[in-house]
Order: C-alpha cells, then structure tokens, then sequence
C-alpha cells in the first residue's frame, strides 16, 4: 500500500459495502459584496462573512488560502478595499469523503417531486465537516441540478424522504410540511430487557421537550417546554445475539421537535437499540464523534447506527390536494432483517 493510500480515510463502518470514495473535495462558497460592506478591507469582510474567524486567521486565508476577486480580478490582500458588483470566491480543499449514492433508492419520481430511501450515514444537507455525502449532493450527482430535500430526517434515520424536483415546487412543499402535516410512520426498535411494550402494548407520551441546559453536549434534548406528543404501539418482540430483548414499535407523532422519538422512548426506559447519545454517557457519544469506526466502541453497540426508520408518510400531492399518496420505505435487512434479529411474538402490522 502506498503512503497516499494510507492517508485515505476508511470507510465508515455505518455505510454499506458498495460506498465509493471521492478523492476530489473542494467546497466553494461565494460572498457578494452588498452596499453593507463597499469600501470594507477584505480581511474585515471575511471575518464578519465567516463565523468565528479572527482578523489574524482571515489575513492567512488571503495570503495562502485559494481565494479570488470576481469579476474584478484584482489581487487579493488584507488591505484590499472592496468594490461594488465584486464577489469574494473562497475555495477550501477538504478531506475524500465516502459515499453512499449506491444506497440510496428512488421511491417515487414525477415532474413535481422526487421521493427516495435515505440510507442511514447519510446527511440530508451539507454540514461543516460533510459536504458530499447527502441527498442534496447525490440529487447533483444525478442530474437533478434544480432539486432540493423538502424536509429532515437525523444522519442516522433511514427512510422516506421527499425532495422538490423544480425550483418552484420548494416553498409549496414547506408550506405543506407545515401547514397540512403528512402522516409519518417510523419503526423504531428499542432496547426491552424488562418486557415493558409486550405489556403495554400501546401508549402516547406528551412530555414537553427542550434543549438540555448546562450540560456538556448542547445537542441533547430532555425535558422542557416546548409540546411534544408521541404515539407507540408494539409490534413484535425480538431477541438481538448479545444484546437481548428487544421490541419493534410503530411510532407517530403529532409534532416534530428535535430528536423527538428518540428522547420520548428513552424517556419511557426502553432506549433505541444502537442510539450513540441517548440511553449512553456523554463520554460515549463523545468518543464516537471523534473516532466513529472505533470497533471497541462499537462493539458495545448492536447496531453500528440507531434503529430508527421512516417507514411510511402520507400526504397529499402538492398540485392536487385531492391526490393522496403513500410512501413506503422496505425496513433496511441489516438491522430490522432475520441475521440480525430472531422474531417472535409478532401481531398483524
């Protein structure tokens, strides 16, 4: 092996066999120059432009960075004052990134929407440390240059999710999203050593949530104020080699918070199975974040990915109301599947 082929990055161990690497990674942002800022030294402009960079690192950008002043030409430096119609081009060459395109599925597909299976591992839009890996990238990568994800699904969540395909269709599909809320049905199978749903077989959880205060990880959601409702209903009982009893579960909800389901469920003391920041330390999600293929960590988990699915949405077609359309995403083999999981005590889905 090559010293350039060690440097690679390894596959992540949540994507599937058939990812692909990309060697090529450049993010480029581009930064008009508005009547704010006619007259202001460019490395003002980018400390201002670019969250939480200093006047001293915004001075090395421009000085070794790939940066360019368009459509002026005109060289860059610090002192540089800026000029109406100009636009500051900023090029950053970013780690190969690994892929899923092959995963994901195309559900679902007219002149108004494109509907796909998004594989667990893959963003639905670019972050500051992913830019290739998610829905938006791939809709490029396909051909579909105008489309655009209509709404959220975690890293981690595999399942139904719909994109506008045209420009126009965006605002009418988040005005939907919003206003007329598409039924969503998730899977979620969770950690039962105690045998609570076989028992409870149904419930419905309402505890407001909110931000957790004061904490270490200011990602995590518990108790709070904003509404929050949750409906659960048993499905089958299983048993995971290693892990023990756990419980496949029909989930909806009648709003949308942040980590919602999964909050609501390790509220209920029945975490979901494979969850790296609920039902774990802080020290645990922490350690994930920095080392995500770390196989030790990894191997106190049952799944490399938390067992959650959007299985099913329902929702009317954005051009004709009347159109009711029903979306359903295969529960994925590698978790939900029979080399996974042993099935008993199952009822009528």
């Amino acid at each position: 092996m090559s010293s350039q082929e060690s440097n690679l990055p390894e596959r992540p161990l949540i994507a599937g066999a058939d990812a692909r690497l990309i060697q090529d990674n450049v993010r480029e942002r581009s930064f008009p120059v508005d009547s704010n800022f006619v007259g202001c030294r460019l490395d003002r402009f980018l400390s201002l432009r670019l969250a939480r960079l200093s006047r001293s690192k915004a001075n090395s950008i421009i000085r070794f960075g790939d940066l360019e002043i368009v459509p002026s030409g005109r060289t860059p430096k610090p002192s540089l004052r800026l000029q109406t119609g100009e636009s500051v081009v900023l090029r950053e060459r970013l780690e190969p990134e690994w892929v899923q395109d092959a995963e994901v599925d195309i559900l679902y597909e007219d002149d108004d929407l494109i509907v796909v299976n998004k594989p667990a591992g893959m963003l639905v839009h670019e972050s500051a440390s992913v830019r290739l890996n998610t829905i938006q990238a791939w809709l490029l990568r396909q051909g579909y240059m105008h489309a655009e994800p209509a709404h959220r699904l975690d890293r981690e969540t595999s399942g139904v999710l719909i994109c506008a395909r045209v420009p126009d269709m965006i605002p009418v599909l988040r005005d939907l999203f919003a206003s007329d809320h598409p039924e969503k049905i998730y899977r979620a199978l969770v950690h039962d050593r105690d045998n609570i749903w076989p028992k409870k077989q149904r419930t419905t959880v309402r505890v407001p949530l909110g931000p957790v205060h004061g904490e270490v990880l200011t990602v995590r959601m518990g108790e709070g104020t904003l509404e929050s409702c949750t409906h659960a209903e048993f499905l089958r009982g299983g048993a995971h080699v290693g892990h023990g009893e756990m419980s496949d579960l029909k989930v909806t909800i009648e709003t949308g918070r942040q980590h919602q389901i999964r909050v609501h469920l390790e509220m209920m003391g029945t975490p979901i199975a494979g969850d790296k920041l609920y039902g774990q330390s802080d020290e645990f999600f922490m350690a994930m974040c920095d080392e995500p293929n770390n196989t030790e960590l990894l191997g106190t988990l049952p799944f490399a990915r938390h067992a959650l699915h959007a299985w099913q949405l329902v929702m009317p077609h954005p051009k004709d109301k009347k159109k009711i359309m029903h979306f359903i995403a295969p529960l994925p083999e590698r978790v939900w599947g029979a080399d996974a999981m042993s099935w008993y005590d199952t009822r009528s889905e």
